[in-house]
């Protein structure tokens, strides 16, 4: 069930909600008997869209435009009844909308774009609102970050000469997505200045993205994780006596 109220104070982890009408707790104690029942807090994003994220939704838009060979007002409203069908979230006008839907709105058509191989005007590390995202699906979809080409995965966090990657814990590594060209350019003059250069940033992969990406298996992940616990367990002496 949904509350109405206000958040009226944040203290370290403690949030505190005050609803705006005492029914709204009578309502609350029909529905749970649980005196501390789990909730999810979802704050109105009161910020108004920026002009750079209109600029740059458009900027994709028109891309997808010239590659499906539709109007651009036909894929705006095409990619607008798509996103709000994948994600359940109300539609939405550039007009007024905030700034967290159409941040999300931004990755949702560069990933469109990505999954598609759409040629773009301007490389989406400049395109991106999202920069964290923007790098996950660009690993994902194994395209280059730079240049949306087809890439190679690349290891932010030095592995080590003579070290084999199939023994390598991947989750413990920064990773980036890189064409062949960008990847000798980032080993030739080094990660920190390649990343001042074209402000990107590595970023770790869960297990579950890993598995998908063929860098690791459910088996190796499983036998990382048992000699963490093995190395986390104190050893304890037999009694000889």
């Amino acid at each position: 069930m949904d509350l109405w109220g206000r958040v009226t104070n944040v203290n370290g982890r403690n949030v505190t909600f005050t609803v705006s009408d005492a029914q709204e707790l009578a309502s609350l104690s029909l529905t749970t008997t649980n005196e501390m029942p789990q909730a999810v807090l979802q704050l109105a994003d009161e910020r108004q869209v920026s002009k750079i994220q209109r600029k740059k939704a458009y900027a994709i838009m028109n891309d997808i435009a010239k590659w499906t060979g539709y109007a651009p007002e036909e894929v705006k409203d095409l990619m607008k009844s798509y996103w709000v069908a994948e994600t359940g979230e109300d539609y939405f006008s550039f007009s007024d909308t905030d700034m967290t839907t159409a941040r999300e709105f931004i990755s949702f058509l560069l990933e469109f774009a990505i999954r598609h191989h759409i040629p773009m005007s301007k490389s989406g590390a400049e395109l991106n609102d999202d920069l964290a995202r923007y790098m996950e699906m660009s690993l994902i979809h194994r395209s280059c970050v730079i240049c949306g080409q087809p890439a190679q995965i690349h290891h932010v966090d030095t592995i080590g000469m003579g070290n084999d990657r199939t023994e390598t814990d991947h989750r413990e590594h920064r990773l980036i997505a890189l064409c062949a060209v960008h990847h000798k350019e980032a080993h030739d003059i080094g990660w920190p200045g390649f990343a001042a250069k074209y402000h990107i940033e590595g970023i770790y992969l869960r297990g579950d993205q890993l598995v998908k990406l063929g860098l690791m298996s459910k088996k190796q992940i499983k036998e990382f994780d048992d000699d963490q616990k093995r190395k986390a367990t104190p050893w304890v002496y037999p009694d000889t006596e």
